[in-house]
Formats: structure tokens, C-alpha cells, sequence
């Protein structure tokens, strides 16, 4: 299917509801060839936001503080290829989804994508009267702090299963998946159980909400495209008799027991040619993110966890392991079958340690533009965090071992000449800086390292399904 962005052509991004605007400013520096607009309704997201790609002089980035309804009545935008909202669809009122698909309708390009996550049936449908406790609570004593109120919720489910009430006790699963609340971050789980705006979605409701903005749809999140990890064979074969993508896809959902979507619809889907889609497969660049050591064996499914296969993964992988190659590039290896290559890179890609690396015209522009002593930056931004360098067990003291730690942490995102390794940039910002590593090569990249100090001490705070706080 065409996109926007297979070519070497710019591409104009709107993101709806930014937050304090990270992603959009990382993924700006990241790809100077995007235009990226980012809206959010919080004057001091946007403000912060402004700040950071100031400081980091992004010059492809704008943020704006308005509406979602400012946002459809303006006609001075240029449309947009791409149009993205994550977090919003399910913690917003009908109103402002209305304004949404206006804006879809209106201000996405024909042959334009539009993202979008969500809260769906029926992985919801067991958690719903709880999360009535958690409103109720909250209702009750408006003027409690916000996480007292959390942990009365808590308290009164623990009552409840105490005392044996019946819904729980008739709803398999209920209480495991209360205990894993429990060990979420308090930020997120407020988010997602005291938000006065929460609405569950059927699959088939937002797709006709977008079919309104003339909009079609299929699944984002790669690892749902991999059957051998989701559905049984005869799962695989019922779902093959439908013909309606949009009832499949629910029916889908009903088999996997479906909780959260993220969707991509199109505005305008035109279907590449044979030979056109052969060459974008074969030009396709891809870069791990971690060494290869410490790509996961395994990979977790509605059917639970497979192990990858060796014979299949290995050759992939040790093709990967330290610079990018072109699907053209792993097909030269004779032990690399095409067929068998389209799933592992779907499944690399869906495990987050693999991605779509950009063209490699203009790489070795980055070179040079590392700060001159690398070692000590590690350190400066360390101790201004008030953290501490751990090497086996022990606390690194001295000086000369700081520099020695700390330059092999920096070496690990880092080329020889500097330049910041292709494809490290979207697990450093997300990651601990001694679990992981980040790269703060480039002048753009450290400002924006220097404004998201949280990643030094803790992890971003994620509920279940990847959603990230922002």
C-alpha cells in the first residue's frame, strides 16, 4: 500500500494532544525531513515543549496551544500527511471527537495515514463496575488528594474480594489483574481509572467514526499481524471467511480478547504495484537498537510466549548487529529466505529492538557534531541527577573509573567518528542511561537529553500495552 514517506519527499506531521511534547521533539530531531506540527490544550505542555526545541534548535518543529475545535475551524494549515493521536480517543468527551474527525476529515492529505490508540472492548468489559469504585470514591471526596483517593479505590476492591462478593469471584482473571494495578505507576493508573472522560470503544464504532472523514482502517501494532503467535489454526481459519475487514477485525478482537487498539487508517488506499512494492521491500533500511546479545529469544503473544527460532533469527540478527543493512543486503546471505525474512523482521520490528533506519544519503553529516569530552557529559548529567555509576555491584568512586564507565556508555551509542549510531535514538529516550544507553551526540539530541532527566533515575511511567505517560 502507498504511504507517505516510502520516498526521499518531506513529509508534514499534526500530532493531536502532544502533552509536554517529548516524542514530538524527539522524533523532529531524529528526522529532519518532517515538517512536525504539535498540538496540545495545556499552556504549560506547550510551553515547555517551545522551551526544549529552542534549546535544542530544532528548526522542523512548531507547538501550538489550542483545541481540538481551534484546531478544525482553523483554515490557514497546510494538509498533512500524517495525523497522529495517542492516548486521546478513549480520555476525551464525544465533542472533542467530533472535532477530531473534522480534523481528520479537513486537514489529512487524500492518500494521507491518520494513527490513533484506544481503550476497546471486550478486554475492558471485566473491569468496568471496578473502575465505578475508583469514580465513586473520587466523587465522594473531591477535595482528597488524587492518589488517597486511588488507594481507597484499592482498599475497597480488597474489601470486596474479602468478603467474597460474587461478581468477583464469577469474573476469572479480576483479581490477578487488580495486583498488577497495584504495581503500576500511581500516575498512570489515575490517568486511566479516575479521568472524568473514559469510553470504551468496539473496534467497529471508531471505524465508523473515521469512515466519516472518509477514512479506512487496519491494525498498527505489528506483533497483531504474526498468527502463529495469536491464533490457533482453526482461529486463523474462521477469520479467513470474512470478508469485511472491519468485522473481522472484531471478531479478532473477540478471539484474542482484545483491550487496547492501535489503528492506522487511510485516507485513500492505493495499492502498489507488484514490482513498485518489491523495491520499497528490498530498500527498506533497518537497524537494531540493542546489540544482538541482548535481543529478547522470545516473543510474547495472545497465545502466550513462542521462542524465536534460531535457524530463522541468527543469520538476521548477526547481518544487524552494529549498522544497518537493506532487506536487499540480508537477502544476499543464502541462508535468508524472503518468506521467512517478512515475519522475522515483522516480529523484530513489533519486539521494539529493531526499526526502520533512515536512508543513508547524508549519514556521515552527523560525524563531528559529538561534544569533545563525551565521558565527562556522562558524568556532569549523572551527578546532576543525583545518580551514582554502579559497576558489579559497586559504586564507582574515583575519578579515573567514572571516565572509564562512563566512556564506554557513551561509546555504545557513538561511531568511532561520533556520529550517533542509526536507529539508538528512540530506545535512549526511553530507557535508563546504565540500562541501555543514550545518545546525546549531536547538539539537538543533548538539549533534549538535558530537559528529560527523569530517564536517568526511572523508567517513563507505562501502563499495560505500552502506554506511555507523558
Amino acid at each position: 500500500m502507498a504511504a507517505p514517506g516510502l520516498g526521499a519527499e518531506p513529509i508534514r506531521v499534526l500530532e493531536l494532544g502532544c502533552g509536554q511534547g517529548l516524542s514530538a521533539n524527539i522524533i523532529a530531531a531524529a528526522n529532519p525531513h518532517i515538517d512536525y506540527t504539535a498540538i496540545d490544550f495545556n499552556p504549560e505542555h506547550i510551553a515547555g515543549a517551545q522551551a526544549l526545541a529552542k534549546d535544542a534548535g530544532a528548526p522542523n518543529v512548531r507547538f501550538i496551544e489550542a483545541s481540538f475545535e481551534q484546531i478544525a475551524e482553523d483554515t490557514s494549515f497546510t494538509p498533512f500527511d500524517v495525523i497522529t493521536l495517542h492516548g486521546i480517543y478513549t480520555w476525551v468527551s464525544a465533542e472533542n471527537r467530533a472535532h477530531i474527525i473534522r480534523v481528520a476529515r479537513d486537514k489529512l492529505k487524500t492518500g494521507g495515514l491518520l494513527y490513533v490508540s484506544y481503550n476497546c472492548y471486550p478486554g475492558w468489559s471485566p473491569v468496568i463496575p471496578i473502575r465505578c469504585i475508583f469514580t465513586d470514591t473520587s466523587e465522594v471526596s473531591p477535595k482528597e488528594p488524587i492518589f488517597d483517593r486511588l488507594a481507597e479505590g484499592l482498599r475497597l476492591f480488597d474489601r470486596l474480594k474479602d468478603i467474597k462478593a460474587r461478581y468477583i469471584g464469577a469474573t476469572p482473571g479480576l483479581v490477578e489483574r487488580m495486583e498488577q494495578v497495584k504495581k503500576l505507576q500511581r500516575n498512570y493508573v489515575a490517568h486511566e481509572y479516575l479521568n472524568g472522560e473514559w469510553t470504551i470503544f468496539h473496534s467497529p464504532e471508531v471505524a465508523a467514526d473515521m469512515a466519516r472523514a472518509k477514512l479506512s482502517y487496519g491494525s498498527a501494532h505489528l506483533l497483531d499481524h504474526v498468527d502463529g503467535i495469536n491464533l490457533t489454526a482453526e482461529q486463523s481459519q474462521f477469520l479467513a471467511e470474512i470478508k469485511d475487514s472491519t468485522r473481522r477485525e472484531y471478531f479478532r478482537d473477540l478471539i484474542v480478547n482484545q483491550q487496547f487498539r492501535r489503528d492506522i487508517f487511510v485516507k485513500g488506499t492505493q495499492r502498489l504495484g507488484f514490482l513498485t512494492a518489491r523495491d520499497k521491500w528490498l530498500d527498506l533500511r533497518l537497524v537494531l537498537s540493542v546489540p544482538a546479545a541482548d535481543l529478547p529469544k522470545t516473543v510474547k503473544g495472545a497465545l502466550g510466549e513462542a521462542k524465536l527460532q534460531d535457524e530463522v533469527y541468527e543469520p538476521i540478527v548477526a547481518k544487524l548487529d552494529g549498522q544497518p543493512k537493506t532487506v536487499r543486503e540480508l537477502l544476499a546471505n543464502p541462508s535468508i529466505a524472503n518468506l521467512q525474512l517478512q515475519q522475522a523482521l515483522i516480529v523484530l520490528l513489533g519486539q521494539g529492538k529493531c526499526h526502520i533506519a533512515l536512508p543513508s544519503s547524508g549519514e556521515s553529516g552527523d560525524a563531528g557534531c559529538c561534544r569533545p569530552d563525551a565521558a565527562q557529559f556522562v558524568w556532569d548529567v549523572l551527578k546532576s541527577h543525583v545518580q551514582k555509576l554502579i559497576k558489579e555491584g559497586k559504586t564507582v568512586e574515583s575519578a579515573r573509573n567514572r571516565r572509564k564507565v562512563s566512556s564506554r556508555t557513551w561509546g555504545g551509542f557513538v561511531n568511532p567518528e561520533g556520529a550517533i549510531k542509526r536507529g539508538k535514538l528512540n530506545d535512549a529516550c526511553t530507557s535508563s542511561l546504565l540500562g541501555d544507553r543514550i545518545s546525546l551526540a549531536s547538539p539537538r539530541v543533548r538539549a533534549i537529553g538535558r530537559a528529560i532527566g527523569f530517564v536517568f533515575g526511572r523508567r517513563p511511567e507505562c501502563g499495560p500495552e505500552g502506554h506511555v505517560s507523558r
